[in-house]
């Protein structure tokens, strides 16, 4: 098992999988020295025992080996955060800055006002060629 969030999380992390298997002596838990983006940045993929996308808390939604952005998860649900597949950007209860699948069904009244307010002010920002409110998770480096 490898879990991995980062800082603090990641020890208490190792703790609680250590206590829920201590009852499964064949079962070993590791804690990887430097976390999980250390891991994808320095084992090739070859070598490598992880399978899958790692979740960031920034623009690049998730990574693979070698940090490189995910070319899966490309985005993220305004509303809710969730990562976005190019799948789930695709169906049709995906509504841009509003909806998501994840999330469709847990909004409450209040919220979709919000969200349909902000995704409004965000499209007239953009076509007066500003940019809405600043928000450093929201903008791609270059």
């Amino acid at each position: 098992m490898i879990s991995g969030t980062g800082g603090i999380r990641c020890e208490k992390a190792t703790s609680a999988c250590m206590q829920l298997v201590s009852n499964h002596k064949d079962t070993p838990v590791y804690h990887l020295e430097g976390g999980i983006l250390a891991y994808l940045d320095e084992i090739p993929q070859e070598s490598s025992l992880f399978d899958g996308e790692c979740y960031v808390f920034d623009q690049r939604i998730a990574v693979t080996h070698g940090l490189h952005p995910s070319t899966t998860y490309t985005s993220s649900c305004y509303a809710c955060r969730h990562p976005l597949s190019t799948q789930d950007l695709k169906r049709e209860d995906y509504l841009k800055g509003l909806q998501c699948r994840y999330c469709v069904d847990e909004l409450t009244e209040k919220q979709k006002e919000r969200f349909e307010s902000r995704q409004r002010q965000i499209e007239l920002a953009s076509q007066r060629g500003e940019v809405h409110i600043y928000d450093p998770k929201e903008l791609v480096a270059t």
